[in-house]
């Protein structure tokens, strides 16, 4: 396992909405191929080159975890790539901020993940990010709440007010789903079709 120290890149998103992580990059932080690493990405410029302006309630950065190819690939999440408005030609500033070499277990804290709300209130954890942190069924994730999104791509203003009060634990069913309690889902709120970003705080097998 290597902690890579915010090793910085900017990249032209390809057809298949994947981004290269330069070679010189690659061999510095240990992102090689094969390994899972942990992005922070923002679109910078659209396909004409011309610089965008993020909404100011929206997430500075968007960050996703996902296995390196032999090229030094990674995909953006559709998740992510429509909610952060990036499409293929469009360039992004992007940095290393974690790499996992080996098989093993790691801590939950090291990722952050963005999901669609489904009618049971349930988000999916990516099956790298359960694969790499050795999450299973059964086992109980804590969970922080980072930012919401409505059903059409609008900033939840609430979450940053009282974004401390919504924590909570969830246990990890077959399918790599957590469930958000209703109270927060109501409090919040977060309806069905909601894009909500997490950070994992801890697994309790």
């Amino acid at each position: 396992m290597s902690e890579a120290e915010k090793f910085e890149f900017e990249a032209e998103v390809d057809r298949e909405c994947r981004i290269r992580i330069p070679p010189d990059l690659q061999k510095a932080s240990g992102a090689l191929p094969d390994s899972i690493v942990t992005i922070k990405m923002k679109p910078i410029m659209d396909q004409e080159r011309r610089p965008l302006e993020i909404h100011p309630k929206m997430p500075e950065n968007f960050e996703f975890t996902d296995r390196v190819d032999e090229e030094g690939f990674v995909r953006i999440p559709d998740m992510i790539g429509r909610s952060s408005g990036t499409s293929p030609g469009f360039t992004v500033s992007a940095s290393v901020e974690h790499v996992l070499r080996e098989e093993k277990r790691e801590p939950a804290y090291k990722y952050e993940f963005l999901d669609k709300v489904d009618e049971d209130g349930r988000i999916t954890i990516p099956g790298v990010i359960r694969s790499s942190a050795g999450i299973g069924s059964g086992d109980v994730v804590s969970i922080r709440l980072r930012h919401v999104l409505d059903s059409e791509n609008r900033p939840v203003e609430r979450i940053e007010e009282l974004v401390d009060k919504f924590d909570f634990s969830s246990r990890v069913d077959e399918e790599g789903r957590i469930t958000i309690p209703s109270e927060i889902r109501e409090a919040v709120p977060i309806a069905p079709g909601s894009v909500i970003t997490v950070k994992m705080e801890q697994v309790m097998g």
